[in-house]
């Protein structure tokens, strides 16, 4: 019977008797094999997958025990395998030195990875079995909890889509219904009317922050950066924001320059976070935002401003998520946490000041990204 998949087994009752760990033995010396095997068939909580090492790439298992010898043979499975996994798949290397940095010969090429970065856990040789089972715990919990974090994943992407299909769909129809109201309103009814507009806006506005704010979660490691248009994307958003909020005025002091930062295809969403606030939280009847962009040595500096009631500066990291109590705080916003988020894996930083028009003033700095002068004709055409 083929075992339970990750997928199936649920992260808590991992290391139990109706789920018990899955181990992989893999070692060269016959000897510690033999004593291994032996002593894992032995506790409950484990069981063998295989002692076929030809097995090694379509065995299923949760935890793989290796040796100097096996660990270099399987190098490139074991990297496949971690790859390729949707849960960690720790690697426990019983070893006659301790020391990982051994692990490592002087005829590998820099170019090869190191062993070590693949090794979770070292067990000493000769295998002292209360040290065995302490490192089997510690890799089991780590194994258990990336299942779990693979499937809060999951469930994340699950209310993403729930998140743009159902809300979006609904909020488009409460905002087609109540721009057809427009001819049946009086003056007063039609303030209530531009307010639930504005209300509509902003709900799928959050929408839009929520996918957005998923698919970072998404990025393994560092996201991939290149190099952006800051001009065409802030001219692109500007235009959307006003054909949104036709009551607000947007206005930007001098030019906007050609120049290319370092980013993604979610810098739109930055500035689309900061000027959907600048006009949403304006109690101003006609809500007046100004942009201001400064072309320096190796950055650029984007300040958006706003003739709103401002934001108190003792609440200013709590509005980006900066506190201990991150989104939970009362004053926190998903739409900035978002923006200070894909600002500083930009590289960048955004600071939060009083402006000159009475409101906030929201500065972001962006790293510039050098191109050639190929790239750059090739773009402009």
């Amino acid at each position: 019977m083929r075992p339970e998949s990750p997928e199936s087994i649920p992260a808590d009752r991992l290391g139990t008797e109706s789920s018990p760990v899955r181990i992989l033995p893999i070692l060269s010396h016959t000897g510690n094999q033999r004593v291994l095997t032996n002593w894992v068939q032995q506790q409950a909580q484990y069981e063998i997958v295989s002692e076929d090492h030809a097995g090694f790439s379509a065995a299923d298992f949760d935890i793989a025990i290796l040796d100097e010898h096996s660990l270099r043979e399987y190098d490139t499975e074991i990297r496949e395998r971690n790859a390729n996994a949707e849960a960690v798949l720790p690697v426990l290397l019983v070893s006659s030195d301790t020391a990982a940095d051994t692990l490592d010969t002087p005829d590998r090429t820099e170019t090869e990875p190191p062993l070590r970065q693949i090794v979770d856990e070292i067990l000493a040789t000769p295998i002292d079995f209360a040290e065995l089972r302490s490192r089997l715990d510690s890799l089991a919990r780590i194994r258990a909890q990336s299942i779990a974090l693979e499937r809060k994943t999951d469930q994340l992407l699950l209310l993403n889509r729930i998140t743009r299909h159902d809300i979006r769909n609904e909020m488009t129809v409460v905002i087609g219904w109540t721009e057809q109201l427009e001819d049946h309103t009086d003056d007063a009814g039609d303030q209530i009317r531009q307010r639930v507009l504005d209300s509509g806006q902003h709900v799928v506005g959050l929408t839009k922050a929520v996918r957005e704010f998923i698919e970072t979660l998404q990025t393994a490691g560092d996201p991939d950066l290149r190099a952006v248009d800051l001009a065409d994307v802030v001219t692109d958003e500007l235009t959307k924001r006003r054909e949104t909020f036709e009551a607000a005025e947007f206005v930007v002091d001098g030019e906007i320059p050609r120049v290319d930062v370092r980013a993604n295809d979610l810098l739109a969403s930055v500035f689309r976070n900061v000027l959907n606030n600048a006009v949403q939280h304006n109690d101003s009847e006609t809500p007046y935002v100004e942009i201001t962009v400064v072309d320096r040595t190796e950055t650029v500096a984007i300040t958006i401003a706003d003739d709103g009631p401002g934001i108190p500066p003792d609440q200013r990291d709590a509005v980006l998520g900066r506190t201990d109590r991150g989104l939970d705080h009362p004053a926190a916003g998903l739409g900035l946490y978002l923006v200070d988020t894909l600002v500083t894996q930009y590289g960048g930083t955004l600071r939060i000041g009083d402006a000159d028009l009475g409101g906030v003033a929201i500065e972001i700095e962006l790293l510039k990204e050098q191109t050639t002068g190929t790239t750059r004709a090739d773009h402009d055409s």
